[in-house]
């Protein structure tokens, strides 16, 4: 477990949250001056999960050699201790691995837990307050509380409108300027989308930029609600400023900061709010094709790093090592028998006792893993994809710890010596292919990397 876990760490988790930075920081420079439109921020988080993607593996056409030869081993009778494999102990990676997972999860659920306190306090307060029948439609509840707040819409299905208990102090405009607003959020669907939007950075907690993006989406939701709203209704611009000013200041006794849609929200700061009021008085006239135009070049250039930092994990210098430590090599590269019908033998044996570990030679990825797909002959096998052309082959394990398509490091176990297959006693039968061509093992182990 130990393996896969910090192989997921390194391969994923660390390029997601590259990505996921240089994505908030393109996206939060493309809507420096105009940040109204919230679909920018959905397509920056989808962009943020390219690492997830086996791009290039799954377009990479990967040969496999012809392996129908029957490469029996030739070593003489081996007299070797037949020693039982014991299940080993958890090792200190294996339990830093599953403390990873566990206060994941765990942090992760409490998160959950308060998300879902403050959602059951939002609902108790909406039921608590007072219905408002001449506001009220059949698909919308407006109701007036006993606090001041924010207006703020909850509820999926059957949404709310709660409303402060300084709404009856507003002038008449100002109280219809307040429920259209609400109104259009429920038309845009926001209520839904933020909360949508709240249990993402709840469980994607690990990412900080999950976490501003959110911010931003909500800063563009409402720019984009408050320009709906005065078009709509047809609103005077600083009326509309006007009552969001008066909404601030009377907005004191509850916490703001809510997976809801409302009229001025916590998430916001003082600069936020100014800039919204400057949206509001002078709204922005620029392009949406250019501003469209801008965000698919962005995308375009996280695409095109994500292909290429993928590619350069299949290209450059290998590091190599034997499969086996303490090894002895029982029959050599294209040596010649009788019981092989005087043909060269096409790999390199390694003889061990029953148990010892068999260790990848290079870093690469899992293409077979199992005793089917190549030639019974050769037992449990697994077959690994390397850079620039190479692969190497284990045949006769044991038993296999290599899952087809993971990655794997050069010294890193995936699988047990064994004699399964056609095999005279217990050894590794090791092969290693260029270009589909079988190369002496001895060029690429005598050497500390090749190209």
């Amino acid at each position: 477990m130990d393996s896969f876990i910090i192989q997921f760490i390194v391969n994923s988790i660390f390029p997601w949250l590259i990505f996921s930075g240089f994505a908030y920081a393109c996206s939060s420079y493309i809507t420096k001056y105009d940040n109204t439109s919230p679909s920018i921020w959905w397509s920056a988080l989808l962009a943020s999960f390219l690492p997830f993607i086996p791009l290039s593996l799954g377009t990479i056409n990967i040969p496999i050699a012809d392996l129908d030869y029957i490469n029996s081993s030739l070593e003489s009778v081996q007299i070797v201790k037949q020693a039982s494999i014991t299940h080993a102990s958890l090792q200190k990676v294996d339990l830093i691995a599953t403390a990873l997972i566990v206060g994941y999860f765990g942090f992760t659920c409490l998160k959950l837990i308060k998300l879902l306190a403050v959602w059951q306090k939002l609902k108790s307060l909406s039921r608590a307050s007072e219905l408002i029948n001449e506001l009220s439609t059949s698909k919308v509840k407006v109701v007036i509380s006993s606090l001041n707040h924010s207006p703020f819409v909850i509820g999926i299905a059957a949404p709310y409108i709660v409303l402060p208990n300084y709404f009856s102090s507003l002038k008449k405009d100002q109280q219809n300027i307040l429920i259209q607003h609400e109104l259009t959020h429920i038309t845009n669907k926001d209520h839904i989308t933020i909360l949508l939007w709240r249990v993402l950075s709840t469980l994607l907690w690990i990412n900080p930029f999950v976490k501003k993006m959110e911010w931003q989406f909500i800063r563009a939701m409402e720019h984009k609600c408050d320009r709906l709203t005065i078009c709509r209704f047809n609103f005077n611009k600083h009326d509309y400023a006007k009552a969001l000013l008066q909404s601030l200041k009377k907005s004191v006794q509850f916490d703001n900061n809510n997976p809801v849609a409302q009229f001025n929200s916590g998430a916001l700061c003082a600069d936020d709010y100014k800039a919204r009021l400057t949206h509001i008085a002078y709204p922005t006239n620029k392009s949406r094709l250019t501003l469209t135009l801008k965000f698919f070049l962005m995308l375009l250039v996280i695409f095109s790093l994500h292909i290429f930092l993928k590619d350069s994990a299949m290209t450059g210098n290998l590091t190599w090592q034997h499969p086996l430590d303490n090894h002895t090599i029982s029959s050599t590269f294209r040596s010649i028998s009788k019981v092989r019908d005087y043909k060269p033998h096409r790999g390199v044996d390694y003889v061990g006792e029953r148990g010892i570990a068999v260790l990848s030679a290079a870093d690469g990825i899992i293409v077979i893993s199992d005793n089917k797909t190549l030639h019974s002959n050769y037992g449990n096998t697994v077959l690994i994809q390397h850079k620039n052309g190479y692969q190497t082959l284990y045949a006769h394990l044991e038993s296999s710890k290599a899952k087809v398509g993971s990655w794997v490091k050069a010294g890193q176990v995936i699988g047990v010596i064994g004699d399964t297959g056609k095999a005279t006693g217990v050894h590794l039968h090791f092969e290693v292919i260029k270009d589909n061509q079988r190369v002496d093992p001895s060029l690429v182990l005598g050497a500390k990397t090749t190209r």
